[in-house]
């Protein structure tokens, strides 16, 4: 099956089906007065009625803090213990496509020079499906750096919602064949219900990609004055990192006595003033601009030029968590439109 219609009064038989097979059934529900990704059991807690959770689906592949390893003080000396990945079956629905071509560019980050099952395991053991965008507020800017809100990339399975409160469902992957092969008692054949219009937003009027690779790969503009003015405002909480849906910077801290403990990964932010701090004392990013410059050189030079990916998906949870208002967009009209840039 690569084509069917998934009501909505069916969702529940579908989160029964993979919660009986042991899996995880994960949505955008209301946490806190919040809209996040979370594990459901219960159609009744998701609503559709959302831009972008607060929260991205990375940290379902990649929790916030977890242990890689285990030690222990023996008589015979320090015993180890490694911890095995052994990830149950998880189903991600409501998916915006930012979200989901995100995981293409944190997959390449842990599968570079070394593959991290960690992360690995996970991400092979889901089903992503995506729902086609229908609104979109004014920090979304995914068409801006080329992402389109029905795109399919990084989706198993692409929804569309119809007019009557349904969905479309298109399979986009083999993985996304499989389940809906096996779960074809919830898949209805497709009738041909009018769609809902997509929401397209506007590419940003002024940002230019091109520009912003150009002006950051000339190191002459590495130390330029316009970043301290630019970042100014920046007060380091790091809050854009985490809910950020490709950063992945963490840490390795043992954590328990001097008899037993574990080996734990952390997430960390290049936007701490510890992140860079060597034991001599030394911090080559001493100053807050710098650590902002360096995740947005980050976004848009380092990472695709060393990937061939995004490095960012134009979500915009950046701008809506900053506590300053800190916007990136700006930040990106103001690099597109740099002197001796344009």
């Amino acid at each position: 099956m690569e084509k069917g219609l998934l009501k909505k009064d069916a969702l529940q038989t579908l989160i029964d089906g993979v919660r009986e097979k042991g899996g995880r059934f994960v949505a955008p529900t209301v946490f806190a007065r919040q809209v996040v990704y979370k594990e459901v059991d219960s159609a009744d807690q998701i609503t559709h009625d959302y831009i972008v959770p607060r929260n991205s689906i990375k940290e379902f592949f990649f929790p916030q803090t977890e242990p890689v390893l285990r030690f222990r003080l023996m008589k015979e000396g320090v015993e180890l213990e490694d911890v095995r990945v052994e990830p149950e079956r998880t189903v991600l629905f409501g998916v915006r496509p930012c979200d989901a071509v995100s995981c293409g560019s944190v997959r390449k980050v842990f599968t570079w020079d070394y593959v991290d099952e960690f992360y690995t395991k996970r991400e092979e053991n889901a089903v992503i499906m995506t729902v086609a965008c229908t609104n979109f507020d004014e920090e979304c800017f995914c068409t801006t750096v080329g992402v389109s809100p029905e795109g399919k990339d990084g989706a198993d399975i692409l929804l569309k919602e119809t007019l009557d409160g349904d969905y479309l469902a298109e399979a986009v992957t083999d993985r996304g064949v499989a389940f809906m092969e096996e779960f074809s008692a919830v898949f209805a054949e497709w009738n041909n219900s009018e769609l809902k219009k997509i929401a397209t937003p506007e590419p940003i009027e002024g940002v230019s990609i091109d520009r912003i690779v150009e002006f950051l790969k000339n190191r002459a503009h590495y130390n330029s004055e316009l970043w301290a003015e630019l970042a100014r405002k920046c007060v380091g909480c790091g809050a854009c990192t985490f809910t950020c849906p490709t950063c992945r910077c963490f840490d390795m801290v043992d954590e328990g006595t001097y008899i037993e403990g574990e080996r734990r990964k952390n997430w960390d932010s290049c936007q701490f003033d510890s992140f860079t701090l060597h034991a001599s004392g030394h911090n080559p990013r001493d100053t807050q601009f710098k650590r902002w410059r360096n995740r947005f050189m980050c976004k848009f030079n380092f990472y695709p030029v060393k990937f061939a990916t995004k490095g960012c998906v134009g979500c915009g949870r950046c701008i809506r968590v900053c506590p300053v208002r800190l916007d990136i967009t700006e930040v990106m009209i103001e690099i597109s439109e740099a002197e001796g840039n344009v």
